[in-house]
């Protein structure tokens, strides 16, 4: 049987790695979001 410590490490290690994949996946999708906003805005006012 698994201690209650080592239960919740394993779940942090399992949750860490799959929080900072979404955080990274969110940055780029707003970052290329916010470049074609750009690139629109900058194509009406040219």
């Amino acid at each position: 049987m698994l201690e209650r410590g080592e239960v919740i490490m394993m779940l942090l290690a399992w949750i860490i790695p799959l929080v900072m994949i979404c955080v990274w996946g969110l940055g780029i999708y707003a970052l290329v979001l916010l470049i074609k906003a750009l690139r629109i805005y900058i194509d009406k006012n040219s």
